[in-house]
């Protein structure tokens, strides 16, 4: 069903009514603009399947009462980008959320397995992704792109359906809902704030403080104006041109045209207000200036992190599960540095939720000492209790 007009949508959302979830996609363009641009929304459920029109609707207030009603669960495949969308529209922010991507991980079918993949092992049909590029913004759209649109949510009930069975089996429900708690935590899908864009730029750590000030100024002037005007922030002007305007500091649009990577247009449009930045950044009191963050290299002792991941590997294997899904490099040096450094470990991710006591407990019992890897008779790697010291 391709639906287009205000009535349309009353009444195909009025078939959704009591169910107990939504299956939930959407389609969108982003490559040269700030936010998605939104060109359907999927949705199922109560045994019908709509592609919503939001270019065609102006109003989806009748769709989005019930995308932000938390008694309602809301059914995704690799949410990230929907949510994202979403949270745009429902500033409330959208919850409780499933994961099909994150719950197949869960059960050990692979962390980033695709849709088709996953339609595919659940229902056996291969699935053609032959509209994966399809400027979803043009107008008309063709039956053809309608009906792979509605695919993607018609095929998503069964793989729903599997794998909450699979995930109760395997004693693992909690674990994907407190993952998904943290993922889909609106928090997440705030703006970013622009005065701390400039920290994005490279080779800025050798820069004097006054010169971080303008740098920040424009940095944040470039983020608001991307933003204003949904566009990259790239297109306004770039990093490079960025960083020699605050080092140079022109003072006139002749100064500002030398730079190179500065476009005419752009120059004779914001001119003024870059020059007002630079005053700005140069004329800030001394205690407001700009410090950069400690730099987080930090090189935890040699071998450390190999052996934690070595354990992770056999955990994983033991568990049926791939290995950065309990804990990935990233979230083993956070803990192995943490542990060196002697800071406190509650706040990092394997010591969250059910990764605590799969491997976080397990990380720490190994760094004191009080366990180590052996092979055993299979020649497998195995955790085994060391003596303790003095015995």
């Amino acid at each position: 069903m391709y639906i287009t007009t205000q009535l349309e949508l009353e009444e195909f959302v009025a078939k959704l009514e009591g169910s107990p979830w939504l299956v939930l996609d959407t389609e969108f363009v982003r490559e040269k603009t700030y936010f998605h641009i939104l060109g359907l929304i999927q949705v199922s459920a109560n045994g019908v399947c709509g592609a919503i029109d939001p270019i065609k609707i102006d109003n989806l207030e009748a769709l989005l009462r019930l995308i932000r009603d938390p008694k309602i669960l809301k059914i995704f495949h690799a949410a990230r980008q929907d949510l994202e969308i979403l949270n745009r529209l429902c500033p409330e922010g959208v919850q409780p959320v499933f994961d099909t991507q994150a719950a197949a991980a869960m059960v050990g079918w692979g962390a980033q397995i695709s849709f088709a993949k996953l339609v595919h092992k659940v229902t056996g049909k291969r699935m053609h992704k032959t509209e994966t590029y399809s400027d979803w913004c043009r107008r008309p759209l063709s039956q053809k792109q309608i009906d792979y649109a509605l695919d993607d949510v018609r095929y998503l009930v069964p793989v729903y359906e599997k794998l909450v069975k699979k995930l109760g089996n395997m004693n693992r429900l909690e674990w994907l809902e407190a993952e998904l708690k943290d993922s889909s935590d609106k928090k997440r899908f705030q703006l970013p704030d622009p005065y701390l864009q400039y920290r994005k730029i490279k080779n800025i750590r050798g820069l004097k403080p006054r010169i971080l000030a303008v740098l920040r100024e424009l940095a944040a002037w470039r983020e608001t104006e991307a933003m204003q005007r949904n566009c990259l922030a790239k297109f306004i002007i770039r990093d490079e041109p960025l960083l020699e305007i605050a080092r140079s500091q022109p003072d006139n649009p002749s100064a500002l045209s030398a730079i190179r990577g500065f476009h005419p247009k752009e120059i004779k449009q914001s001119a003024e207000a870059i020059f007002s930045l630079i005053q700005k950044g140069m004329n800030l009191p001394e205690e407001e200036l700009p410090i950069l963050p400690d730099s987080d290299i930090y090189n935890t002792r040699p071998g450390v992190e190999n052996l934690l991941a070595s354990y992770v590997q056999i955990r994983g294997e033991e568990m049926k599960i791939e290995a950065n899904v309990l804990a990935d490099r990233k979230m083993i040096h956070q803990f192995v540095r943490g542990f060196e450094l002697g800071e406190n470990l509650d706040d990092l991710p394997v010591y969250q939720n059910w990764r605590k006591e799969m491997v976080g407990d397990r990380f720490y019992s190994i760094l004191c000492g009080e366990k180590g890897l052996f092979v055993n008779s299979s020649g497998n790697l195995a955790l085994v209790d060391l003596p303790k010291s003095g015995s």
